[in-house]
């Protein structure tokens, strides 16, 4: 007998997800789709500093959203760049004033009353499950304590927050680990899983039909994984027979004034991203979860600039040179649209004979219901 037919399973779910890009929704869009088609009651709740309208549109429209963040991250300078004295004041700023942040989570469980806590990653939400005697998940592919220790290990503080922040991620029942991930070494509730992503279809035609592009011409999908900075595509050359999908933002900033069949904006193809990454030619990214294991597991090769110091990015990307076809580029040459020639070349590599399963949402279902057998 399922789960379903004995009335065992989450009833009311949760959701704690990171304000920090656009990785942390990307994975757990696939594991609430699994679970509301096996729960079609679930009652869900969001906390997330992400824009409302982009967490009901990637949850449903019935899901009740909170505005409260659940977590920062860490604290940014553009697209790339990590600000480490910033980032450990804005921690200590949590930890010196922990008990009236938990107080205000316990309110918000108290009011919606979950039978089940998922948080990707924020640690406060789990720490007040455990505290109230909920059963609590944590999914990603990092973790802020790991984050946390490789940029600011050195200063003055910093091991007694990072110490702390373990602790409370020991306090789920679940951390999973979707490929490609960090070791986490110094967690002890780890279970891995496949990737967690949406894997799409080709609409590739109707595309082309849709802004009556040649149908030789090639699809380039740009992005910087929901980070907020922008490139000055006003200044880049001219690509042979190549059309980009660029964030909207950055289009704005360019007056429209190139937006012609060089440059078209993501939002206005109507498109997820997981479609829109099945019906491009290639990808130009900084290494990001969301970015690299959707191209992963729909064989779309990728350019990305390095981050050099992103302590997730070793992971990712010899995990997408493993499966799929990927080289680096330098940040300048991203800026200023001088890659073609490694464009070309990219191109020209043998193709994969197949792709990673996309199982992580599967994966991560029947882990969280042996929770409620």
């Amino acid at each position: 007998m399922s789960l379903v037919d004995t009335g065992k399973g989450p009833g009311r779910l949760w959701l704690a997800v990171s304000g920090h890009g656009h990785g942390h929704l990307v994975q757990l869009i696939p594991l609430v789709r699994v679970l509301r088609a096996r729960y079609p009651s679930l009652v869900l709740s969001v906390q997330s500093s992400l824009p409302a309208n982009l967490l009901r549109q990637s949850f449903g429209a019935d899901a009740e959203v909170h505005a409260e963040a659940a977590d920062f991250g860490m604290v940014m300078s553009g697209p790339m760049k990590v600000l480490p004295a910033d980032s450990l004041a804005a921690y200590r700023e949590i930890h010196d004033n922990w008990s009236e942040h938990f107080s205000t989570q316990l309110r918000l469980f108290h009011d919606f009353r979950p039978d089940l806590v998922i948080g990707d990653i924020p640690y406060l939400p789990l720490a007040a499950a455990r505290h109230c005697g909920i059963p609590a998940v944590a999914v990603c592919s990092l973790n802020w304590a790991d984050i946390l220790e490789h940029y600011c290990g050195g200063l003055a503080g910093a091991d007694e927050i990072v110490g702390a922040i373990r602790s409370y991620y020991a306090t789920a029942e679940l951390f999973l680990r979707p490929q490609p991930s960090m070791p986490m070494d110094t967690l002890g509730n780890t279970v891995a899983i496949g990737p967690l992503v949406l894997v799409g279809e080709s609409r590739r035609s109707e595309l082309q039909q849709a802004l009556q592009l040649p149908a030789d011409r090639r699809l380039v999908v740009l992005t910087l994984g929901g980070i907020a900075g922008e490139v000055d595509i006003t200044r880049w050359p001219a690509f042979d027979n190549t059309v980009f999908f660029v964030p909207d933002a950055w289009l704005i900033k360019a007056s429209r004034l190139v937006a012609t069949n060089r440059f078209r904006s993501i939002e206005s193809t109507g498109l997820s991203y997981a479609d829109l990454f099945a019906s491009c030619d290639a990808m130009v990214t900084k290494p990001g979860y969301g970015a690299f294991a959707g191209a992963g597991c729909c064989g779309l090769p990728v350019l990305f600039t390095e981050r050099g110091d992103w302590p997730e990015e070793p992971c990712l990307t010899a995990w997408l040179k493993q499966v799929g076809r990927a080289e680096a580029i330098g940040w300048q040459e991203l800026a200023q649209g001088g890659f073609q020639p490694d464009l070309d070349a990219l191109l020209e590599q043998s193709v994969p004979t197949s792709v990673p399963d996309a199982s992580g949402a599967l994966d991560g279902l029947d882990l969280i219901e042996a929770l409620f057998r």
